[in-house]
């Protein structure tokens, strides 16, 4: 099958020709034995099926990020990896694209340009001698295009086809030219023949755009400019709950349902309970992430589409940087306080791989909204409800624990940049495109692609360990005439007997060392789990918090609550977590190294918290 990339600058449009090229035959992958995203498709061109592959933005053949290493080698292996290349042009930015375009040429590259955005040109002013800019590119063929409305794209099949059909020479590349490419005198004489482009293919120069620079007064300011971020960002948080909560409910209503079914259809029995507390708790665990998941990448991609995202990292990557994180981390952080797993996967707009590795390790330590069941139950335990200087004192413990996560997060981050192999650049580097009206179907699109993926890759990890976990609390039966809940009599009631000692330190009994088992599928579990060894039933959520946080409070010191609650501050207590760092690492060795550190953390802290509060 012939294979055709599409090349090109960031915010090109690029993915917008993808997206019309190929409809709805297109997936999404991983570029094999990396975490890069691979976007690949089908058309049919002269009917002759290709495959269209979506390559990541690149500037120049002097890459600095994976992303951009990823197309420049794909360029290289095109005898083996393209029969053709489609390079994208933003037609309102022709210059930076000329700088690829002519090493593109260096290359011997079979390629089409697609003059992208003609329409926005046009309304500018802006006329190119067309003519003159093919033969100035070596007589490349040059098709215009307005790939958010799929015009010009039978025009370009049919110079794809051309190519298609003529043989191409070898590529010409070696170490050698990748070492010239960073000379001065390579890169002068680049930038001197695309001014002398620039100057014989403009026949009306394009007019500024007026709306983006007032726009870029106020969100570049260095005053108002932050002001307006932070708006933007709480926006986004406030959206990302009040969207995806409504569904969240419907989701885990649809599970009950269909649990309410098979209840009523099956007798008491292993399988019942396997499907039930293992198949149906692991799926529905997995999920009912999705519409944080669908949510979060609209509004991603739509402030991207918008051309707001670039300007939001240049604003925080002087403070970030200091950390060890790109400005962009920001989104992905923050996003992890409604849940880790989009919060991960939000990573992606990180270009450096160091950078983006880091944020994925510490972005589970943001306090999820899973971790709010499990906070509420303790504090109403150990927390009197009462005022200090006009806040509630139940309020200002939950802020400490939000913040302590925060701070610790960020300096990770400040510890581990010292290790980084290869360190990003002192300063910002980016291109600040003219803000677009957002193409809803490309973000609907590209967000739907996104949790299919998730789906795919992280539910069958989950779906496995939470039948693993089913089968821990669930064997051996109790023996006949127990009076204690089946669940002590259970493979993770003896787990939790065994290491009873080791988190003796830390003030848990054996009790909340098996209540801990189950809940590593899922943070908010804790609640259910500790009501089922403390043999509290309530079927109310809040029923069953009120009556828990009363029996613990008597049960155990303030000492030993107060380190679990820390222990929940820090602990890798979810599946769905640990499954996408393997998935977004490509690997084990990242999601081991997770669980460990976090755990350690996690002891650490509650073993102080425990030994401050016995005092």
């Amino acid at each position: 099958m012939n294979s055709i990339g599409l090349i090109g600058l960031p915010n090109s449009g690029k993915s917008a020709l993808f997206n019309s090229l190929t409809g709805s035959r297109q997936k999404v992958a991983n570029f094999p034995g990396i975490t890069v995203e691979k976007k690949f498709g089908k058309r049919s061109i002269a009917e002759t099926d290709c495959e269209i592959v979506d390559l990541p933005g690149i500037y120049t053949f002097d890459v600095t990020s994976m992303d951009e290493r990823v197309t420049r080698d794909f360029l290289i292996n095109k005898s083996t990896e393209a029969s053709a290349f489609v390079l994208v042009i933003d037609s309102t930015n022709l210059k930076k694209s000329l700088y690829l375009a002519l090493q593109l040429n260096d290359l011997k590259v079979p390629y089409v340009v697609a003059l992208n955005m003609v329409d926005l040109a046009e309304k500018r002013g802006q006329k190119i001698d067309k003519k003159e800019l093919s033969e100035s590119l070596g007589g490349v063929a040059i098709v215009e295009t307005v790939a958010v409305k799929g015009e010009g794209l039978s025009v370009l099949d049919e110079q794809l086809h051309k190519i298609m059909q003529t043989k191409n020479e070898s590529s010409s590349i070696d170490g050698k030219y990748i070492q010239e490419i960073k000379t001065a005198d390579y890169i002068k004489n680049k930038l001197f023949q695309v001014d002398s482009i620039i100057k014989k293919i403009i026949l009306t120069p394009i007019k500024s755009d007026s709306f983006t620079a007032k726009l870029d007064s106020l969100v570049l300011h260095p005053v108002l400019g932050p002001i307006v971020l932070m708006v933007v960002l709480v926006l986004l948080f406030q959206l990302l709950f009040v969207w995806a909560d409504p569904f969240v409910g419907y989701i885990e209503q649809l599970f009950e349902l269909i649990g309410g079914v098979v209840d009523s259809s099956l007798s008491d029995g292993y399988l019942k309970s396997l499907i039930i507390d293992g198949v149906l708790a692991g799926v529905g665990g997995v999920v009912v992430f999705m519409p944080h998941i669908l949510f979060l990448f609209i509004l991603i991609n739509a402030l991207e589409d918008f051309g707001y995202l670039g300007r939001a990292a240049f604003l925080l990557d002087f403070i970030m940087r200091k950390l060890g994180l790109p400005g962009k981390a920001v989104i992905p952080l923050l996003s992890s306080h409604a849940c880790a797993i989009p919060g991960i996967m939000g990573a992606r707009i990180i270009e450096n791989p160091f950078q983006r590795l880091v944020t994925i390790m510490i972005s589970p330590l943001m306090a999820c909204s899973a971790r709010l069941p499990v906070y509420t139950l303790l504090i109403a335990a150990i927390v009197p409800d009462e005022t200090y200087m006009g806040f509630g004192l139940p309020g200002l413990v939950m802020f400490g624990l939000y913040s302590f996560g925060i701070v610790t997060a960020l300096i990770i981050s400040f510890i581990t940049k010292k290790w980084a192999l290869t360190p990003s650049a002192n300063s910002l580097l980016m291109e600040l495109p003219a803000y677009r009206v957002p193409n809803f179907k490309n973000v609907i699109k590209g967000a739907w692609q996104k949790g299919v993926l998730f789906l795919k890759k992280a539910g069958t990890v989950i779906f496995a360990l939470s039948i693993v976990l089913w089968a821990l609390v669930t064997f051996p039966e109790p023996p006949e005439g127990a009076t204690e809940p089946a669940i002590n009599y259970s493979v993770a009631a003896k787990i939790g007997k065994t290491f009873e000692p080791v988190f003796s330190p830390l003030g848990f009994d054996w009790k909340m060392t098996t209540a801990l088992i189950p809940s590593f599928a899922a943070r908010e579990v804790l609640v259910s789990a500790m009501g089922t060894v403390m043999s509290v039933n309530e079927d109310d959520e809040d029923a069953l918090i009120a009556g828990l946080s009363t029996k613990m409070a008597n049960e155990y010191s303030l000492a030993s609550l107060m380190a679990l609650l820390i222990w929940f501050v820090f602990s890798p207590q979810c599946i769905a977590t640990i499954g996408v760092i393997k998935k977004e690492t490509n690997g084990y060795k990242m999601p081991v190294i997770f669980v460990v550190y976090t755990l350690v953390l996690a002891y650490f802290f509650s073993f102080i918290t425990y030994l401050l509060f016995s005092v």
